[in-house]
This record gives C-alpha cells, structure tokens and sequence, in this order.
C-alpha cells in the first residue's frame, strides 16, 4: 500500500496522530478541535508553563473552555515539551509565531527553531503543515530544501501543504472549536492537497481548496489587509469629522442603508492582535524584493499605528479644556486587550496610550477581568484592580474613565454614573450624555 492510500485510510478512520506544534491562540484550539473528534493529539510547546497549566487541566487562553480541555485531556491530547514525539506522529501542524520587527521585517525565527528541532524527526507517511501568517512563498522556502535533502518525494511518500489560521480570539459565533470558521487548504501536489483536505474535513464544516501553497499564503494576508486599509480610512475619516464637530458613528449609520457597494467600519483607538498590525507588512516587505512599493498599504498600517498616539492626544486636549485638576483624580482604564471579550493584549493600542498616560505622570488604574496572570505580570508598572465589585467605586466629581476595549462584562450604566467625564473609545453609549466625550 503506497503512502497516500495509507495515510488517506488512516484519516477516514480516525486512526492519526496529529503533532501541533505551538500551542498559543490558534494551536491550542486547532489541537483541542482534533482531540473531541476522538483523534489522538500530541500538543507540543517549548513554553514549559503552559504545558504544566494544561496537564493541571487549566486554560490559559478565555476563548478556550475548560471542559474541552477536562473532557480530552490525557485521552486523546497529551501536552508536552518533547519535540521528538512528532517522531510518532502522522501529520505535524505548526502554528507558531511570525512577529515583526520594529523596521516592519518579519522575523522568522520561530519558524526557523521548529524547523531545525524538527527535521530529523522527520519521516515518510507524514503530512506537514504550516499554518503561520506568511509572506507567499514561505512554506516552500523553508521546508522544500529539507525534505529534498532527506531524499523525500513531496507528494509521493511525504505531503506539505499550508492552511492559513483565521482564529479570531474572543468570537462567540465563529471558531475552530465551534467547527464553523471555514479552513483555507492547499498542497504541493494535488495528492498532498486531497490529504490535507480531508485531515480539516474532520473538524471544519466547509473547507476551501486553493489553488496552490502561494495562493493560501496570499488570501490570508488579503483578508487582513483589507481589513487594515478600510479601519485605517475610518480612522483617518475620524479624525476629520471631529474636526468638524460631526459625529462619524452617525455619518457611518447613514452610509450603511446603501444596501450596495458599502462595508461598515468603525473607528477605535487603533488596531492589535497578530493580524492586522502586521500582516500588511509582510506583503509590503515582500513585494519591496521584487521591486514593488505598496505605498496605499503602508500608509493605512502608519495611519492604524499613529490612531493611538491621536487618541492620547485628544484626551490630554480635553483634559485641558475641560481645566480638570488631574494631579487630584485618578484615570481609569476599561479593558487592555486588543478586542472585546478577548485576553489577547498583543499589539494592543491600549499600551501606547498607557505608556503616553504614565509618561505624563496621570493616576492610572486599569479595570479588565478578560487578561490573564501573565499579561499582570508583564504589565506590572500599571495597578490593576481585579475585583469586579471595586470596578465602579470612584469619585463622579473628579476622576476620568477611558473605555479602551468594550468588554460585554462591564456595566456602562454604572461607568457612565460614577465619572466625571468618560472617554468613549468604542462609541460604548449609542445615546449622547454631557459627560461622554466619543473618541
């Protein structure tokens, strides 16, 4: 029996082990989708931590329940640090990190790590799979020179293929665990396409195939920086319209009766998470070696990046106006996390505006039940409050709130009555009152 016929016969049959290699946002999900379908899970991350808070049966991610987690556990996932257990494994899927530089140069380091632990693990009657964030050409890149080295035929008697994340942190709708968020597939060859097809079959109820590895890598840059380029116009549009005292969250109410040719984005305080702050810049980075400048991309990334900073600015402006004695208040900031309902803090715009908050020496104290232990930890310089019942207790005739990120927790009756003036970040109140001020 040939390679793909085996491994296929093993798919249908539920009788894989999938090795998932970074267990973060996307990785814990992807393997915990895998494991309730009964098929057996070897979870792999370097970060020791996390591996020690799965096997006491806890999460470290809100969007990922524990009881999936206690359900699977030691059934059919088994979290670890031993990278040689990929050796046991039928497919290998890597979901680990591609951050950027501060130049905006993606940095491949992560990849890199996994691929060199990885490849003399390597064996045939497996199936390789990146899911990263990329530049098109990545999967190729890295693994077509390892795997021709080790004597392999890519479609014959080893499969590779890419599959870009879509995990969207804090999205009660859509989600891999939910199995409705629809899964990009593509292959090498058409045999490693079929295979990788079949594999997300078994968690996702619509796969896509694409075409080809590049047309993955492209569509999931595409999607973000379609993203980015609308949110950085509504900001920039923002910015205007307050300029000329018009309320843009009506203007865009307006707009969106058209029921053609318009897509409704809001201005917020600035973008984060792992996307849309970054992946313009791996295509733009991209295209600069081929002797492309994507200036309209990389303006929106430059416009999303300076919204905090005018956020900031804005607030100071009013502080002033308004003549508050800021030396006697205290500010206090509702939600860090980059979006609602999620823990996510990367790329946050909540850090610069904090960081440009301290560095005006204001009192700031931070409201967020969403972020975990280790985002305290890291953010450490800044007071957190972290009982609920403390959340509303200030003084309404001197101290300032500022909602960042709208979690659906907070009690925005309650802000509204106990501050002096509140900065709406997320147009959090759809009537307007004397002391909300819409950002």
């Amino acid at each position: 029996m040939n390679s793909f016929t085996k491994l296929k016969k093993k798919i249908i049959r539920n009788n894989i082990a999938i090795a998932v290699v970074g267990l973060g946002y996307v990785g814990l999900p992807l393997s915990l989708s895998f494991a309730s379908k009964g098929i057996k899970v070897l979870g792999i991350d370097n970060d020791r931590s996390k591996i020690i808070k799965l096997k006491k049966r806890e999460t470290y991610i809100s969007s990922v329940p524990e009881r999936i987690l206690r359900k699977v556990l030691n059934k059919s996932f088994f979290p670890s640090s031993n990278m040689k257990l990929i050796k046991k494994c039928d497919v290998i899927i890597i979901c680990v990190p591609t951050p950027i530089k501060k130049n905006k140069e993606p940095i491949m380091k992560y990849i890199e790590d996994v691929i060199y632990q990885a490849k003399k693990y390597l064996s045939k009657n497996q199936i390789i799979i990146l899911e990263c964030t990329t530049y098109p050409g990545t999967t190729e890149k890295y693994f077509l020179p390892i795997l021709k080295n080790k004597k392999f035929t890519i479609g014959k008697d080893i499969f590779l293929g890419y599959s870009p994340e879509r995990e969207d942190p804090g999205n009660k709708k859509f989600s891999v665990l939910k199995g409705n968020l629809p899964k990009i597939v593509s292959g090498y060859t058409l045999k490693c396409r079929t295979l990788i097809s079949l594999l997300y079959n078994k968690i996702i109820n619509k796969v896509y195939k694409a075409e080809n590895i590049q047309v993955a890598e492209f569509s999931k840059l595409l999607e973000n920086i379609y993203r980015s380029v609308n949110i950085g116009l509504i900001n920039e549009l923002a910015y205007v319209a307050r300029k000329l005292k018009i309320d843009i969250n009506q203007a865009i109410d307006a707009a969106k009766t058209k029921p053609f040719g318009f897509q409704s984005f809001y201005p917020g305080p600035g973008v984060g998470g792992h996307c849309i702050p970054v992946d313009p810049f791996f295509l733009a980075w991209k295209a600069k070696k081929l002797g492309v400048n994507l200036r309209f991309i990389k303006l929106a990334g430059e416009i999303n990046d300076l919204r905090p900073i005018r956020v900031f600015k804005s607030i100071k402006d009013q502080l002033n106006k308004l003549k508050l004695d800021t030396s006697k208040s205290k500010i206090v900031v509702y939600g860090v996390s980059y979006k609602k309902d999620s823990d996510d803090t990367r790329e946050s715009p909540a850090i610069p505006i904090l960081n440009e908050l301290k560095k005006n020496r204001y009192n700031v104290k931070i409201c967020d039940p969403m972020v975990n232990e280790n985002t305290i930890k890291t953010m450490k310089k800044y007071n957190f409050i972290n009982k609920k019942k403390l959340f509303y207790q200030f003084n309404k005739s001197k101290d300032i709130a500022i909602i960042i990120t709208n979690h659906s927790t907070f009690n925005y009756e309650k802000i509204k009555k106990n501050f002096k003036v509140v900065f709406d970040c997320r147009n959090s109140f759809k009537k307007n009152y004397k002391n909300i001020i819409q950002l």
